[in-house]
């Protein structure tokens, strides 16, 4: 679809048919917390809720293309640990995904993108690097993004790091299949792990 008047079109069609199931039910309190916040690879093609098979509205979600960790995702990341006490931070990333696609041609080929793009393909390459990944296959190089992207919130952000360490926060770091929307878990950093004495366990 190339024409932005149809697009708004159906997306107004849609909210009128939303409304009819909505209206006359409680709306999400203020002071209700979301299970967890989930920070989205923007290329996704199941919802967060879909995923987990949560109620609409239970998720906090955040979401880009490729996984940047900018001054806005680590401002809705810390208010919701913070202000909302959100216990779960789940990385979640997917199949085929464009951007690690983008940053294994850069490696490969040395084709790096102009625009804010760069950043994105940078990153994935910085991911290959700092986790030591083998770059013999995207699912490879997928985990090992979505795994130092975990990691790091953790660096960027005092604020989780303290909370995560005082056991009150924890990070999960998967993706999920494009088709079946099962999950992979790479790894969980707090107490989410198989040993919950463990900071980083790598599944």
């Amino acid at each position: 679809m190339s024409d932005p008047l149809i697009a708004w079109q159906r997306l107004r069609a849609g909210n009128e048919r939303f409304l009819v199931p909505v209206q006359g039910h409680r709306s999400a309190a203020p002071e209700d917390t979301p299970t967890a916040v989930v920070f989205r690879c923007a290329d996704a093609t199941i919802a967060s809720e879909m995923v987990f098979g949560q109620s609409w509205g239970s998720l906090l979600d955040v979401s880009n293309w490729g996984h940047v960790i900018d001054a806005g995702v680590l401002a809705t990341m810390e208010y919701a640990v913070d202000a909302l006490e959100v216990p779960l931070i789940v990385v979640l990333g997917h199949d085929e995904c464009r951007a690690v696609r983008a940053g294994m041609r850069a490696w490969y080929e040395g084709v790096i993108p102009d625009g804010a793009t760069r950043t994105v393909v940078e990153k994935v390459m910085s991911s290959i690097v700092l986790r030591g990944a083998g770059t013999e296959s995207l699912e490879t190089v997928t985990s090992a993004h979505i795994v130092n992207t975990g990691l790091g919130l953790l660096e960027r952000s005092p604020l989780i790091a303290r909370r995560v360490h005082a056991g009150r926060c924890g990070i999960v770091c998967a993706a999920a299949d494009s088709e079946t929307g099962r999950l992979r878990a790479y790894a969980t950093v707090g107490p989410v792990g198989e040993t919950p004495d463990t900071l980083l366990e790598c599944v």
